[in-house]
């Protein structure tokens, strides 16, 4: 094989690497809340959602534990301040795995932050609130 070849063989596998183990591959949950008939999971890479630019997921799972896509969702955080309270920025995508929602999002300090969770499809329109400590 000449260089050429080995490269793109190279770039290849790591391509291919990173597909089998994406951000989903190694989740773990933080906060579980029931709303109606649905959990609603929130999921990250680390053991804690982190202030600044972080990644982390929302799924939407029945009583049997089978992931449910609920169509449109919105993620919204606030954080209680003396006089006004401070917003996060939360960009909601949904992922290759039906009912699992990827949230990118800035948090620009630690503490206790209020999120709430609201969706609207075909299995119906619900929100549901979490409080968690972000790092």
């Amino acid at each position: 094989m000449n260089r050429r070849s080995l490269v793109c063989l190279f770039v290849c596998c790591v391509l291919a690497l990173a597909a089998c183990g994406g951000a989903s591959a190694n989740l773990t949950e933080l906060q579980r809340v029931k709303s109606g008939n649905l959990d609603v999971v929130l999921l990250s890479p680390h053991d804690a959602i982190r202030h600044g630019q972080d990644s982390f997921a929302v799924e939407f799972r029945s009583a049997d534990g089978s992931l449910v896509d609920v169509g449109d969702v919105k993620v919204s955080a606030t954080m209680p301040m003396p006089g006004a309270p401070m917003f996060g920025t939360l960009d909601v995508k949904k992922s290759a795995t039906a009912g699992r929602y990827d949230v990118e999002a800035k948090f620009d300090m630690a503490g206790t932050w209020r999120m709430t969770v609201e969706w609207n499809g075909a299995a119906g329109k619900g929100s549901a609130s979490l409080s968690g400590k972000v790092q």
